[in-house]
């Protein structure tokens, strides 16, 4: 087995598709969207006999929390093999080649975030190289709220919370108009809704430029819409969907508090169902959720109004580090006090 970079889009992105679990983070774009940040992002394969076999996409992040190499949902393997020896190889060959990128590139620590679930053998292998469970909290979708989009319209509506589909309803008969996009002509109008949310739920939110990068990348290849829900002229709820690997992506989202009652979000998120269906994605991923033991946790009430649509959970192992130098624990200690003062 060797590795390599691959430069190829339609070679990654047509592997990367036709595995098991996928995400927004494992595309092609997501790479583009990276380094038009100013980032270091490449792009490499794990090849067996001249086959791809395995992907690895790695960034280079400087962060006031450290310096360290991060592979976000990867890296991809034969996960669903069930020899533990083959699966360890694998692995070990993958470590060895980020590990000695690393130190080039004076990083503290490796974080990897696989799409494998919890306790299986792809979990153990990684204990067995020297991973530990990270201190951060849980991100990135390790738990999220899925939708299965198998069903008819009727059906999926009849699997919501009777709360939601009131929602819905109340919204269309108070005449909540969703409008969706993937133009930038209207990003302003989102950015003052996703503002207003952020400073209400104290939340830690992203740049304007970060959000309208990523949404332009995804968009130029008809990968992300911008829905905005329009109440009597005023643009009042406002949601970003990607569209990878057969899933629509609920990612950056916000509502005015002044329109609470009325319910237009249930209704954007009702359109959104309807146009993954219509584009033929097999899932709408609501994406992160707070554990329903965790009552106070700062999700809960977002959480509460994603699991109202119906569907499940879906759990993922948690994030990984890999020790590189002793300023790691610099690190470890910041995400623990981190996660204690916003109530992860």
């Amino acid at each position: 087995m060797d590795i390599k970079p691959i430069t190829n889009k339609i070679f990654w992105d047509s592997w990367v598709q036709r595995q098991k679990y996928t995400s927004l983070f494992l595309s092609w774009n997501w790479g583009i969207f990276e380094r038009r940040m100013g980032n270091i992002f490449e792009n490499y394969g794990l090849f067996k006999g001249g086959s791809l076999v395995g992907v690895l996409p790695i960034k280079f992040v400087v962060a006031k929390r450290g310096k360290y190499l991060h592979l976000r949902h990867g890296p991809v393997l034969d996960w669903d093999n069930t020899d533990p020896d083959s699966v360890c190889k694998s692995l070990a060959l993958v470590e060895s080649f980020v590990r000695n990128k690393a130190r080039l590139l004076g990083a503290w620590f490796i974080r990897i975030s696989p799409l494998v679930p919890k306790n299986s053998v792809a979990e153990q292998c990684f204990f067995k190289r020297g991973f530990i469970n990270s201190a951060t909290h849980n991100r990135d979708a390790e738990l999220a709220w899925v939708l299965p989009l198998d069903k008819p319209e009727a059906e999926l509506l009849q699997g919501m919370r009777k709360s939601t589909r009131y929602g819905i309803r109340k919204a269309q008969r108070e005449g909540v108009e969703i409008i969706k996009t993937k133009s930038t002509e209207l990003f302003g109008e989102f950015w003052r809704i996703y503002r207003k949310t952020v400073d209400r739920q104290k939340w830690t939110g992203y740049s304007r430029k970060y959000i309208e990068t990523q949404f332009q990348v995804f968009a130029q290849d008809n990968q992300a819409l911008m829905f905005l829900a329009r109440y009597k002229g005023e643009y009042i709820s406002a949601a970003i969907f990607i569209y990878y690997g057969g899933q629509s992506i609920y990612h950056h989202a916000g509502s005015l508090t002044r329109y609470r009652k009325v319910p237009a979000s249930y209704l954007l998120q009702w359109e959104a169902i309807n146009e993954a269906k219509r584009r033929g994605m097999k899932v709408h991923n609501f994406w992160g959720i707070s554990p329903q033991d965790k009552p106070n946790h700062p999700w809960a009430g977002l959480s509460f109004f994603k699991r109202g649509f119906g569907g499940h959970a879906q759990e993922f192992a948690h994030a990984k580090d890999l020790k590189i130098n002793w300023l790691y624990y610099a690190t470890r200690a910041f995400e623990k006090i981190e996660c204690w003062q916003k109530g992860y």
